[in-house]
């Protein structure tokens, strides 16, 4: 490999040896076999296996140790003191966010058969009780004191543990931990200062448990039922909807009778899922049931897989993670990307055990029960009786369209995945014991890549990205302190396999809404469907954000179709993206698209006037030196005007709907609410909701989002002028804004999302101020309707 040049980091080889290998053999076709006949050839090649395992043996070299001084696969006492003596040090600064950071690590790298692990569990639970996070406190709390916390200091986790359930309100086992706490003192002999210490403690929290008055518990997350029921003949979906195949479109869905804008089509479980890498958005997600944000329980092994407790850390141990724990440490996940998740498609369906092969066959080898699994009714696998095996290995994978290079790198990391298991694992042993048939040691190996192989083809044409929200500040403001305003964004938490909403054809105008809680997908309506109408998903490029062209090809290239839509094939609709990167004619103020760099003069299609892209240059520079001048400024009143003025300049040459135009004017709505003047703030959000609708539609997640801005700002402004003489106004107003950003926020994400919580929170607050008002109109009844139409 040296000879070949390649990079030191054995993880930047990965792509190359793919490149390599797919050139060395594209001169055979081989798309015309089956998965078995391929991964016979790859894995029964000599030359492939012994580059393969020389990669992954270097891969375990590199990653499956101590990285460095704060960072190990493996767990390390070590690494998890560092970040346990960091995690001190801001805790005693009172930055409890980044403290809490710092135990997670210590907390993930201690090794569990060590004085370390119930250390930083402890340290981590103080934490979470500064933050208010009881229920985690908790967790923690008892996982410390099961896992060897001293005896000797166990008071102070007990007291923590009563803090903590006074906290939740729940006044009898707060009592009994009280008890608990104070017998364990006892037992202890403390020192004199230290006993009386701990009788303080005590008192303020007798004190508080006798002042503790009713708590309102926060409910559990109660799921919505498919509209009409679950369909029995058609698995995790409604009994509006029905499945039918046809020779143009193979098979698709349908609403059987009209559904409406909110209905639940789909609920579906997922068949395999695996969590994707973290950023610096999102904190950890569960490995086994994908909750995000949650207070990460590590692998007993590794520091690289973690649960949301210990009893989902057993099941995924049991499900998957015993096998994958020795690639999760070599780092070969975040290398291989979708070949994970076809890893977890084997090791799933092998931890359910695979099903008889349908009639009175008895296949022998590995190509006779491929044959025997694929040869069923492609529609009647999708009643919910049927093992769920089935409709998974029943997925379209596109090999018959692949291109031959691609086909056979799929196969190579099939084959490297296959060695993985075989040389690092026990895991084919235990395979032979799932499948109902008697196959040779080779065979139940061949069937294993055989799998692999297929389940790449049908991921990448049928996988889905698990999402959820992130909030975060604005990154650009110039000052410091917190912002009155924040944004969300969409995060990918996991890559999933649904059998059942795979089913959905494509369309860049999709009539469906899809939304996750925890692993399971919840897709609701979007608009109406008629009956008999399509039930229609959108594959990843969007009307209103890429243009056809861009679209179809983007299409072509994962799905191997050329999209037909509504909006590819209408050409009024088609190109109706290039308007949010328009300029506005100089003459009229119409949209004006035009390449910048492009040569020669450009018309306005409106009036028919030449667009001169020199003096909007000129003006746009203009623009752009007051902002820097706004940044530069002394005051807020001076930053606000100066970046204002650059407002009035960009409006005179984007068009009104210009994605840029709308993202400057939120900038400056930023600093107006930073700054306390809100009415400007809320006028020019209120514009930019207005263009979002006309590119998203008035129920989309982004006029959501921006709704909910609006409420914040809005709330700010009454809470900030009470005495106001346009005080109930602005109440009632923000009022139906908070109700209106409630409704688009559960279409879009479901009533489990935090964020209805807190806009519920909000609603509810503004009808008391209204109510002390002594108003009579609190609640019109035409805003609980979802099909109101905001007038902004």
């Amino acid at each position: 490999m040296n000879s070949l040049n390649m990079p030191e980091d054995c993880a930047q080889q990965w792509e190359i040896i793919l490149l390599l290998l797919s050139a060395e053999e594209k001169k055979i076709d081989r798309t015309d076999d089956t998965e078995i006949d391929t991964m016979s050839y790859f894995y029964s090649n000599e030359g492939v296996r012994k580059i393969l395992l020389h990669w992954l043996q270097q891969m375990q070299k590199k990653y499956a140790r101590k990285v460095s001084e704060t960072d190990t696969a493996r767990k390390c006492d070590e690494v998890s003191l560092f970040w346990r003596q960091k995690g001190n040090d801001k805790f005693r600064a009172n930055r409890v966010e980044e403290s809490y950071r710092c135990y997670c690590k210590s907390v993930l790298y201690a090794s569990q058969e060590g004085a370390m692990y119930p250390l930083a569990l402890a340290n981590r639970s103080a934490a979470l009780l500064r933050a208010k996070r009881f229920q985690e406190c908790l967790s923690d709390i008892k996982l410390a004191l099961e896992s060897g916390y001293p005896r000797e200091q166990s008071h102070k986790l007990l007291l923590r543990r009563a803090d903590c359930l006074i906290e939740l309100g729940n006044q009898e086992e707060a009592s009994a931990a009280l008890v608990a706490a104070s017998e364990h003192a006892c037992s202890l002999q403390l020192a004199p200062s230290h006993a009386a210490e701990f009788d303080r403690h005590i008192k303020i929290l007798e004190k508080k448990l006798e002042a503790l008055g009713t708590i309102e518990k926060e409910a559990d997350v109660t799921l919505p039922t498919c509209y009409k029921g679950e369909n029995v003949n058609f698995n995790a979906a409604s009994n509006a909807l029905e499945l039918r195949r046809s020779e143009s479109c193979g098979r698709y869905v349908v609403a059987r009778e009209a559904t409406r804008r909110g209905d639940v089509l789909f609920s579906e479980e997922p068949y395999a899922w695996v969590t994707l890498p973290r950023d610096d958005l999102q904190r950890h997600a569960c490995e086994t049931c994908c909750q995000s944000e949650i207070n990460p329980v590590p692998c007993a092994s590794c520091s690289r897989s973690v649960y949301c407790g210990a009893e989902c850390r057993t099941r995924g141990a049991r499900l998957f993670h015993q096998w994958e724990c020795e690639a999760a440490q070599s780092n070969i996940f975040p290398t291989i990307g979708i070949a994970h998740l076809a890893l977890r498609v084997l090791l799933i369906s092998a931890s359910e055990g695979f099903p008889r092969a349908p009639g009175d066959s008895e296949p022998t080898t590995a190509s006779e029960l491929f044959a025997a699994y694929t040869n069923v009714d492609n529609v009647h696998i999708y009643r919910r009786d049927t093992p769920p095996f089935y409709r998974m290995f029943n997925l379209i994978t596109n090999f018959d369209k692949m291109n031959n290079s691609d086909y056979i790198q799929y196969a190579v990391t099939a084959t490297m995945l296959t060695l993985y298991l075989e040389h690092w694992t026990s895991f084919f042993e235990y395979l032979s014991t799932r499948i109902p048939h008697a196959l040779s040691a080779t065979h139940v190996r061949l069937f294993a890549a055989g799998l692999l192989l297929r389940a790449m083809g049908q991921l990448v044409c049928n996988g889905h990205a698990a999402l959820t929200l992130a909030t975060f500040d604005d990154e650009d403001r110039p000052d410091e302190g917190q912002s009155v305003t924040v944004s969300e964004r969409e995060v990918r938490r996991a890559t999933a396999i649904y059998p059942s909403a795979a089913m959905m054809n494509h369309s860049c105008d999709p009539n469906i809404i899809n939304t996750f809680y925890k692993g399971r997908l919840v897709v609701v309506c979007a608009r109406e469907i008629c009956a008999g109408g399509e039930v229609l998903n959108c594959y990843g490029p969007h009307r209103a954000r890429e243009p056809a062209c861009h679209r179809r090809t983007a299409l072509r290239a994962q799905y191997m179709f050329n999209c037909a839509c509504a909006a590819c094939s209408d050409a009024d609709r088609r190109d109706f993206v290039y308007l949010f990167s328009a300029y506005a004619c100089q003459s009229c103020k119409g949209p004006v698209v035009c390449n910048v760099n492009a040569s020669g003069s450009t018309r306005c299609a409106q009036c028919g006037a030449d667009f001169r892209i020199e003096r909007a240059m000129e003006t746009l520079e203009c623009a752009k030196e007051l902002l820097v001048e706004a940044r530069r400024a002394s005051t807020p009143f001076e930053r606000c005007e100066k970046a204002h003025a650059a407002l009035r300049l960009q409006q005179h040459v984007w068009h009104r709907h210009h994605t840029s135009l709308r993202e400057s004017a939120d900038k400056l709505a930023r600093l107006y609410a930073d700054h306390g003047d809100f009415s400007k703030s809320v006028e020019l959000i209120k514009q930019n909701i207005q263009s979002l609708e006309y590119q998203f539609g008035s129920f989309s997640a982004e006029v959501a989002h921006e709704l909910r801005k609006l409420s914040d700002v809005m709330l700010e402004r009454i809470m900030s002028s009470p005495h106001t003489a346009d005080y109930r106004d602005w109440c009632l107003e923000t009022h139906k804004i908070i109700k209106k950003a409630v409704q688009l926020t559960e279409l879009n994400y479901g009533s489990w999302e935090p964020l209805v919580r807190r806009l519920k929170y909000n609603e509810e607050y503004v009808a008391s101020l209204l109510a002390d008002n002594s108003s009579s109109d609190v609640v019109d009844s035409v805003h609980h309707n979802l099909h109101y139409n905001l007038k902004i």
